[in-house]
């Protein structure tokens, strides 16, 4: 009897905690998270590079990027305690267009913080050819691991940053940041 009510107690602690440690959270999918992002116009002449450093100011992150993959075998992805991955599978910061996904633990030293960020604090990528790339927070959402609608997005140049959520870390909790300047 006392296993039946702790399974039905799950639900209301699971969102409990999500309403105390994930702020800004949509739960719509990333397709239309993605629409929301500014169209492209006529075509800028491109500046890109590899991704090696993310700085956000208002969480006191800065961190080394590197690079981060997926093995089809083991359905999993490359991942590390201290560092910040990029998924070398979607396109590299850039002026154009397109998704750069962004990928780290949700510990401290890493993403514990990153359900904090605000609508309007910014994200600085730092690139191995000494561009710095600065986006602004718009959106999060939380989804399921198998949700892979964010490698599918064509438009204008955003920054989705991953980490994992949810009581015991099974769900991903995923920011959406839009362009704002290259330098």
């Amino acid at each position: 009897m006392m296993g039946v009510g702790l399974m039905l107690a799950i639900g209301p602690i699971t969102e409990y905690w999500r309403s105390k440690h994930v702020e800004h959270v949509s739960t719509s999918p990333f397709s239309v998270i993605a629409a929301a992002a500014p169209s492209v116009s006529a075509q800028p002449a491109l500046v890109s590079g590899e991704p090696v450093r993310i700085q956000i100011p208002a969480l006191h992150i800065d961190l080394p990027v590197i690079d981060g993959y997926y093995n089809k075998n083991s359905k999993t992805w490359t991942l590390t305690k201290d560092k910040v991955q990029y998924a070398t599978i979607t396109p590299q910061p850039n002026n154009r267009e397109g998704n750069t996904f962004l990928y780290g633990h949700n510990r401290p030293g890493v993403f514990n913080v990153l359900n904090k960020v605000k609508p309007g604090d910014e994200v600085s990528i730092m690139t191995s050819n000494g561009h710095t790339f600065t986006y602004t927070f718009r959106t999060a959402y939380e989804t399921s691991p198998n949700d892979v609608s964010l490698f599918e997005y064509k438009g204008a140049p955003i920054l989705t940053i991953q980490t994992c959520s949810g009581v015991w870390y099974q769900n991903r909790q995923l920011f959406t940041f839009d362009l704002t300047k290259v330098q």
